[in-house]
């Protein structure tokens, strides 16, 4: 992974958050005489000069308590930022996403891992700057999860232990990021090619030849170095929030704006973390008396939430029945990938997780969706998508848009794909992966009840062919894969350095939009 896509997040974040923060200031909060010795006093938050003393318990409410949920979410949202940098600046990362098929291609990628070696072929910035900024977020996430770590500061009593904990998840976080379905071997195909560590899969001869050394971007280097260089970050910046930054409010006046940006650029994988959770950059949990007081976002249970009334709560869990009208890709006598609109039924239902969060899914069929049979479309059409919804609530209306991915069915069609020697191919059931989006809104009549409207599109990943000597329909940043061999043959791994383990198939993806209506049952 290139350095951008570690270190460009961290500042963007943190200029983001800083922006939010300064605009708008919280209220006036004041700590009880004797509760606790030292805070900030950049805050409006009273300072008291006796010496600091750590609350011997957590508080009741949170005693033994550790937040999983935020810790899970937190960790998921991170790797989210991460993909989504990697994809906006990697136009193969972008196609082999698009076009390839994902769980061959991250199995191959993941039995192609080169273990024997230590150097994977990126750059110093890359694995020891890029990667430990990863791992020591890693960490401070962890950390500021627990109610009692989140407050131990430099070589306190218990600091050791919290940062061990820290450490090994770490370590559990960076090995997901480089081999899981969501990390850099599933999104990315790393270790299922290899290029030319010099100018990877854009080589000119002429003005930018490549090195002839080439890598799969595997080896222990990211592995080793993102935990334990990242803990080494967090030691750091620790120790530079107490003996530093602290010296620096020591002599600020209250609600001054020039330490708070000090205390949040000295410590940008803190900052990072603290944006994850919608805290501000200087935002320090053993500032205040309560573990999560002060502004930011809280991941509560439901009753303690501030959407949360007695007279109507978010509902727990919902039941939507529906019609729909789907516009997508069928086979009719006289068209073979025609558009058509098919009606059909199904029933959507969701799990409140946290405030506007949901946990989303629904089932739906067609019948005679489509009359002929083709190697895309045939017979009846079943669809199933399982995802997340999120939106606004109010007494009368709510909002949503959902984001699913999930399959289409056909039990008709043809199993492989016409040719000269087989005009006919034999028939059955074929599945297309799929990305559902919805946008939802809702009347509400009672406190139970509803009626739904939404209108949807759903990208389709449809078998494209095997990619062929000519190359043709093959996206010009994956002409690299084509090595010349024809789909009869077998496939082969190409000549150096351009060796792929990756699948020859090629997908096309294609939308199908979509109406429905229908009540909601509200629990």
């Amino acid at each position: 992974m290139r350095i951008a896509a570690r270190i460009f997040p961290l500042c963007l974040l943190f200029l983001l958050s800083l922006k939010a923060s300064l605009a708008q200031e919280s209220a006036i909060r004041s700590l009880p005489q004797g509760t606790f010795g030292y805070t900030w006093k950049l805050d409006d938050v009273h300072h008291q000069p006796e010496t600091r003393q750590l609350p011997t318990e957590p508080i009741a409410e949170e005693k033994s308590s550790y937040h999983w949920k935020g810790l899970l979410l937190q960790s998921l949202e991170f790797n989210m930022i991460e993909n989504a940098f990697r994809l906006g600046q990697d136009d193969v990362l972008r196609s082999l996403t698009a076009n390839k098929p994902f769980w061959h291609d991250w199995l191959a990628s993941m039995k192609q891992f080169n273990m024997g070696r230590w150097n994977d072929g990126d750059n110093f910035l890359v694995n020891y700057i890029g990667h430990p900024l990863q791992g020591s977020v890693g960490a401070f996430i962890e950390i500021q999860n627990s109610p009692t770590q989140s407050r131990i500061r430099w070589n306190e009593p218990g600091y050791w232990n919290s940062r061990g904990k820290a450490f090994l998840w770490t370590t559990l976080y960076s090995t997901h990021s480089e081999i899981s379905p969501i990390g850099e071997a599933g999104l990315g195909s790393e270790g299922g090619y290899t290029y030319d560590v010099k100018c990877i899969l854009h080589c000119n001869t002429t003005t930018d030849p490549p090195s002839g050394k080439y890598t799969n971007n595997t080896g222990w280097v990211d592995f080793i170095v993102t935990p334990t260089v990242g803990m080494l970050w967090v030691f750091g910046e620790d120790i530079i929030d107490k003996e530093i930054s602290d010296r620096i409010a020591d002599h600020a006046k209250p609600n001054a704006v020039m330490p708070k940006i000090i205390r949040g650029a000295l410590n940008p994988s803190r900052t990072f973390a603290n944006a994850l959770r919608g805290r501000k950059p200087w935002y320090r949990d053993y500032d205040y008396a309560e573990w999560g007081a002060g502004p930011g976002i809280h991941f509560t249970k439901l009753e303690n939430s501030g959407d949360y009334s007695p007279d109507r709560p978010w509902p727990r869990i919902q039941i939507a029945p529906f019609f729909r009208g789907y516009s997508t890709t069928v086979t009719t006598a006289s068209c073979l990938y025609c558009r058509r609109m098919v009606v059909g039924g199904g029933v959507q239902a969701s799990a409140h997780l946290w405030h506007w969060l949901y946990a989303d899914a629904e089932i739906s069929r067609y019948p005679g969706a489509s009359p002929h049979s083709s190697d895309r479309a045939g017979g009846d059409l079943v669809t199933g998508y399982f995802g997340f919804r999120g939106g606004v609530n109010t007494p009368n209306y709510a909002l949503n848009l959902s984001v699913r991915p999930g399959f289409q069915r056909f039990n008709d069609a043809y199993l492989t794909s016409p040719d000269p020697d087989h005009p006919t191919p034999e028939t059955g059931t074929i599945t297309h992966f799929a990305w559902n989006f919805m946008l939802a809104g809702d009347y509400k009549l009672t406190r139970n009840l509803a009626v739904r409207a939404g209108i949807q599109e759903t990208i389709v990943r449809y078998r494209h062919a095997c990619y062929d000597a000519s190359g043709i329909g093959t996206p010009q940043s994956l002409d690299w894969l084509v090595q010349g061999t024809e789909c009869s043959q077998a496939p082969g791994i190409g000549q150096p350095p351009y060796l792929s383990w990756l699948s020859h198939e090629d997908f096309v993806n294609r939308g199908s939009w979509g109406y429905q209506i229908g009540p909601v049952f509200s629990f």
